[in-house]
């Protein structure tokens, strides 16, 4: 008998646990987010999502970007918007180090995508599209954002939030430009594809010179991602120029970039943002 009642409290725990798993936030494995740069990565998904430069990898606080764990008003956010734990990945919950302080949490569907009922189309141009749709949720004003992309298939949602009256001189206006930027990131064919690298757009135009950096042997051997980061000489201070994640999965012994005449100091840096390897490299017209 005594045996029986522990069979039964054993398979009434498993049950729980199971249940609690599945309806719990899961957030992405294998995010990626940097000082400087205003993109999240995920090699795993095969996600880019553009932010703002304001946006900073959390350190503790009441800012920051979050890729464990969310903040404290998060879940009952989206609770109240009924987006349900299964079939989505949280890619970050952030916010901003400068006001307004509003929140926003990114999430990848793969599977049993949002309904768009009772959202508004929005149209970016006559090919690309996102839906939005406005809540209150008792002094915070609410934003869902969703993204369509590959066919209608996936979906990105965006959810942004804040006490109504701390962004009364531009409602929403920080969101509305994140919502357009990512529409046209996912839905145009020759962008969607995943990048895991960041330049400035002055070394995209034809005064940046085509070259190959030499990923150092040390580099190459390391199991784990390296970060690589590449700054630029501007008299007393630096500035990043360019960004490349390096998967210690798939070895890499070369990078193909383009940057403008100057001198570069290289950075690689492990995952917890310690500096690995240093390096300078002269860049000629």
């Amino acid at each position: 008998m005594i045996r029986q009642v522990y069979q039964f409290l054993f398979y009434l725990l498993v049950i729980v646990v199971i249940s609690v798993s599945c309806s719990s936030y899961k957030f992405a494995k294998e995010s990626v987010f940097v000082d400087d740069v205003d993109e999240y990565f995920n090699p795993t998904l095969k996600m880019n999502v553009w932010t703002y430069m304001n946006f900073y990898p959390y350190r503790g606080g009441n800012d920051g970007v979050r890729l464990k764990d969310f903040y404290p008003m998060d879940k009952e956010v989206l609770k109240k918007l009924g987006i349900k734990a299964k079939g989505i990945n949280i890619l970050f919950s952030a916010v901003p180090n400068s006001k307004p302080n509003y929140h926003l949490i990114a999430l990848f569907h793969e599977t049993n995508l949002p309904n768009n009922v009772g959202f508004e189309r929005k149209e970016v141009n006559k090919k690309q599209y996102y839906f939005q749709k406005d809540l209150e949720i008792g002094r915070l004003d609410v934003r869902h954002v969703l993204i369509p992309f590959e066919n209608n298939n996936k979906m990105l949602s965006l959810v942004y939030y804040i006490s109504s009256e701390l962004h009364l001189d531009c409602r929403f206006c920080k969101l509305d430009y994140l919502a357009y930027i990512n529409t046209v990131n996912l839905q145009d064919s020759t962008q969607q594809q995943y990048r895991n690298n960041w330049v400035i757009a002055e070394n995209l135009t034809d005064q940046g010179v085509a070259l190959e950096i030499s990923v150092p042997q040390p580099i190459q051997k390391r199991k784990e991602k390296v970060l690589l980061k590449v700054f630029a000489e501007y008299e007393t201070e630096t500035g990043i120029n360019y960004f490349h994640i390096l998967d210690g999965k798939e070895k890499t012994d070369k990078i193909t970039l383009k940057l403008l005449p100057n001198r570069y100091f290289l950075e690689y840096q492990d995952e917890k943002f310690n500096t690995i390897y240093r390096d300078t490299i002269q860049v000629n017209k």
